[in-house]
């Protein structure tokens, strides 16, 4: 799997993720929750057929994009799982959704500078920006707000990689 498919892949399914935490997490238009996936399978298999015939990474960038975007995934995973426990502790539930799309958010900074993908810089701001938004709407509300704009912030990153990526070569 080349580069940008794989980057497409992992956004488009966390998008999806987004999406269903929002429409169930907010009690709202739960009925809907199955667009999300649908929407994410369909940019896969756009991508899967745009990207047909994508060279694999070389063996060493894909070694160093493995850590890269390892390192940053962990320390996000980290950062999201400390927050969780300590607003929860603290009676703020209110405030996962938030704090999960700012962390979301700067976790994509060194991707964007170690990766080079410059959308990521954008996609790191907005997510951290509809993190801070959130807390301008009611409790009840957020989960909703939060998981909707981010995948959508997602699903617009997975299309502007797609519609830059070069053209694969027919073979």
């Amino acid at each position: 799997m080349g580069v940008q498919m794989q980057a497409i892949l992992f956004m488009a399914v966390f998008a999806a993720a987004w999406w269903v935490a929002g429409m169930v997490g907010g009690h709202q238009f739960i009925g809907l929750a199955a667009i999300g996936p649908l929407v994410s399978a369909v940019m896969i298999l756009a991508a899967r057929a745009r990207l047909k015939g994508e060279a694999p990474a070389d063996p060493a960038d894909r070694k160093r994009r493995g850590r890269v975007v390892g390192w940053a995934s962990a320390l996000e995973g980290v950062a999201i799982f400390m927050a969780i426990n300590l607003l929860k502790q603290n009676g703020l539930d209110a405030y996962i959704f938030p704090a999960v799309a700012i962390i979301v958010g700067l976790h994509f900074l060194p991707l964007a500078k170690l990766l080079a993908v410059k959308v990521y810089y954008l996609s790191a701001g907005l997510l951290v920006a509809v993190g801070a938004a959130s807390l301008a709407v009611g409790a009840a509300d957020r989960p909703f707000m939060v998981g909707v704009c981010s995948a959508i912030i997602l699903w617009i990153t997975c299309l502007t990689r797609l519609a830059k990526a070069p053209a694969p070569s027919a073979a």
